[in-house]
């Protein structure tokens, strides 16, 4: 039998590939073919001892392959073995007609069907002619077959038939135990669930529940006592859920319905005897599958609940307790605040008279300790303005350049005394006119300025200025700034503490340097509401590398440029006028009337809201200060009752400055609000109110110094003014640079021509640049403004756009040329 010749017909290649495996690690020889068709064909050339055929193939079936292969001569005497499912009665008939030798049903037993080919193998050739055969008439399905079969087939047929039978037995007996398995491990799974779990039905019917969600809807009833049950009424019935039912029920159907992915619930269930109430979370999710139907998980959230109640009440503590520091620090900076107005501002006053050297140097002193304890009242009040998330950002234009100048200029003093150098270096990209809060960029870098000016003993600090991302990103500008400087570094464990409040990076640093170590975590939490970053990069004694960046908003050049105006039209004296100071501490009243006496200014004393408004009518005054915190009447209502007429209709438009020692955010905007026109806190500064007074003043009273179209004011063509005091007077620099500008500027013009129409945009941005720069030299701020329209539309790429701004500087080109014609004449 071993080297015995089997071909496969198989058309699954598969299933043949795996039987062909099997029969060649058993000893055989296996050919293998995939149609009825391919068989007949490969027996015709080989000598095949046996055929083990599938029955239900493409074009030609297994029983037609046996008929066939019985009807050949040459090897009509070959034994075939179908595999076949015997699963219709009409397959037994064509597997007798067929004249097929033996039978094995599928899925088969390899062991099985291996000694079924040895059995066959073993009784030799089949020779229907030389057995014992009977034929056979019978009816089936209303049809007369007649079949010729020897015994053996027959019986053959039959063992198979009952070896199917018996194997479909075991199939089926294998797959309930399996499933009683299966449902005893859900049963398992669904007992071990906290959740409270009840398996639905399409119809709403209960399939299946474990003993949590029994216990709680319908106690002391067996899960046989509760399938089939009507899901809503068995909740219904529980009166656990008066209110919530019908929403409950509704949710449960949308799942199943299809309407839904998932519904989500959440009730609470009242208990007697007043016990607290339980939270549930309900669940449901759809079976997947033809039958349909859901899944519904009671969840208990009471402990969830309850901790989200105490996180409430933990939250409402806490921003209860935040609002008493706020108002404890602005009670304490008002208190401290009182005190040292009179510190500063008698000091400030006392040096302006004729001292000793000795009298200079120790007030000097005095104001300087005044100074850096207003600072650290300011860090304290700041940071805890930052941690209350009271700190608001203000949206205002202002000139980029001159902002950060201003810091640097500011502190160029302290570095000349150490001999430093202080440098700011602006790229070319960064732009002139930004929005955003202008105070609180500055107070940054201040703060790292002043840092580093505090750790440098020699070489100096250096300020870059930069726009990451192209200047624009997002619609924002993406501003970084870099201070270095050559001081003692900071150790590298120490590094990540220097952001932190009342840190530095050392207990020492603070002996030896001074300070509080709030400047850097105030830098942070800034720079962080801005949406940068802020860091640090250093070697101890080889200097320190602090870099931030911030978003900012492009700004409106054509606001700076009228408030730019506005503040240089007037060229008038410093104002004398009548003051009505309104303040009801003793102290306050001496410094401010010796400050604003000494400005050559005329004061008159009322000593809260009510005395104001009954002395107004009677007095002549030009300006009202106010303090805010006054018994009887306060600041806020004196101020509103004055606006309202109460004071007398001539008084009603009169100036107003709030004065306060009071610093918590929202102050300012307040004052505004009940009318008043500026604010100063105290302490007060001989030159801050005497700038505040006189600016106020002069917003007042000066006429427009420059053309009025409509009732609003625009800038002039070239701003004479601001050229003069730009080049200090030199107007023969200023000639030289308008010649300049009018030779070059058509032939600027007809090259940006030409680089657009090339679509060269790197060379196009770059005239627009320049034209920009050469209108601000000559102070022509209108064409300025232009110019960098134009070049925001070459960045846009924004065809329309650059055309009319073009067209538009051309315009302004000729408005210069023919300004500048004028003013020679």
């Amino acid at each position: 039998m071993l080297n015995s010749h089997i071909l496969i017909v198989e058309d699954s290649l598969t299933q043949a590939v795996k039987l062909e495996f099997f029969l060649v690690g058993k000893g055989y020889t296996v050919s293998l073919a995939s149609t009825g068709e391919d068989a007949l064909e490969l027996m015709a050339g080989k000598n095949i001892d046996l055929v083990i055929s599938d029955v239900i193939m493409p074009g030609m079936d297994g029983y037609e392959l046996c008929e066939s292969i019985r009807g050949n001569s040459n090897y009509g005497n070959v034994p075939v073995i179908l595999l076949t499912s015997l699963s219709d009665p009409g397959d037994i008939i064509k597997g007798l007609k067929s004249g097929a030798t033996n039978f094995v049903t599928k899925p088969y037993d390899e062991d099985f069907l291996l000694g079924r080919i040895n059995s066959v193998l073993r009784d030799g050739r089949f020779d229907l002619d030389q057995r014992a055969t009977q034929e056979v008439s019978f009816d089936f399905h209303g049809e007369k077959h007649v079949l010729r079969a020897d015994f053996s087939q027959v019986f053959h047929l039959l063992l198979t038939t009952y070896e199917n039978t018996l194997l479909q037995s075991r199939q089926l007996d294998a797959a309930h135990r399996k499933l009683v398995s299966h449902e005893e491990q859900l049963s398992s799974v669904l007992s071990s669930m906290a959740a409270k779990i009840a398996v639905l039905g399409p119809d709403l019917k209960i399939m299946a529940t474990n003993e949590s969600w029994r216990a709680l809807f319908i106690p002391g009833q067996s899960e046989t006592d509760i399938t089939g049950r009507d899901f809503a009424e068995a909740i219904a019935e529980s009166g656990c859920m008066p209110e919530s039912l019908d929403a409950l029920l509704e949710g449960v159907r949308s799942v199943i319905t299809g309407s839904t992915g998932k519904f989500s619930h959440e009730y609470s269930i009242e208990h007697k005897a007043g016990a607290e109430a339980s939270w549930y979370m309900l669940e449901v999710t759809p079976m997947r599958g033809k039958s349909g139907g859901a899944v519904a998980s009671f969840i208990e959230i009471t402990e969830r609940k309850n901790m989200e109640r105490e996180l409430i009440e933990a939250r409402d503590a806490a921003e209860k307790a935040n609002r008493f520091k706020s108002r404890f620090l602005a009670s304490m900076s008002h208190e401290i605040r009182t005190p040292l107005n009179a510190v500063i501002g008698m000091t400030d006053l006392t040096l302006r008279s004729e001292l000793t050297a000795e009298q200079v140097e120790n007030l000097d002193i005095v104001r300087v300790s005044a100074s850096q304890l207003l600072t650290l009242i300011n860090d304290i009040l700041d940071l805890s303005k930052v941690e209350a998330k009271m700190l608001k950002l203000e949206k205002n234009d202002f000139s980029l350049s001159e902002a950060l100048y201003a810091v640097v200029k500011s502190m160029e003093q302290q570095a000349k005394d150490k001999g430093l150098v202080l440098s700011l270096d602006l790229d070319e990209d960064v732009p002139e006119v930004v929005c955003g809060d202008e105070g609180r960029l500055k107070q940054i870098l201040y703060n790292l300025v002043g840092n580093s000016l505090k750790f440098t003993d020699q070489g100096g600090i250096f300020v870059q200025v930069s726009t990451l991302d192209g200047c624009i990103h997002s619609g924002q500008v993406l501003l970084q700034v870099s201070v270095r400087d050559t001081g003692i570094g900071i150790p590298e464990d120490k590094q990540a503490v220097i952001f932190e409040s009342f840190r530095q990076a050392d207990d020492t640093t603070t002996r030896k340097f001074g300070g509080t170590g709030l400047g850097l975590a105030i830098s942070r939490e800034l720079v962080e509401m801005m949406g940068g970053e802020i860091g640090v990069r250093s070697s101890e004694g080889c200097g320190s590398v602090f870099t931030f960046t911030v978003f900012l908003q492009p700004g409106d050049p054509s606001t700076l440029i009228s408030n730019g105006k506005e503040k240089k039209t007037v060229s008038r004296a410093d104002s004398k006028v009548s003051i009505l100071l309104v303040e009801d501490n003793p102290i306050n009243v001496k410094v401010a009337t010796s400050l604003l006496t000494k400005m050559g200014h005329s004061v008159t004393v009322a000593g809260n809201g009510v005395e104001a408004i009954s002395m107004l009518p009677g007095l002549s005054v030009d300006l009202v200060l106010m303090d805010l915190e006054m018994p009887e009447m306060d600041g806020f209502n004196a101020s509103r009752n004055i606006r309202m007429g109460i004071a007398g209709e001539a008084n009603r438009d009169v100036p107003i400055i709030a004065m306060s020692a009071h610093a918590m955010s929202g102050i300012k905007e307040k004052c505004i609000k009940y009318g008043m026109n500026d604010y100063i806190a105290k302490p007060v500064r001989y030159n801050e109110l005497h700038r505040i007074v006189q600016d106020t003043m002069k917003t007042r009273t000066e006429e427009p110094a420059v053309e009025v179209i409509s009732g609003v004011q625009t800038a002039p063509i070239l701003d004479l003014e601001k050229a003069s005091d730009m080049y200090h007077g030199d107007s023969e620099l200023y000639s030289e640079l308008c010649s300049m500008f009018l030779t070059d500027v058509e032939d600027e013009i007809k090259s940006f021509d030409h680089a657009w129409s090339a679509d060269d945009r790197d060379t196009a941005r770059r005239i627009a640049h320049t034209l920009k720069s050469s209108c601000a030299a000559i102070c022509a701020p209108h064409a300025r403004v232009v110019a960098m329209e134009l070049e925001k539309a070459v960045l846009a790429d924004d065809p329309n756009a650059v055309n009319y701004c073009l067209e538009r500087f051309r315009e302004q080109s000729q408005k210069i040329r023919t300004a500048l014609a004028t003013t020679e004449q």
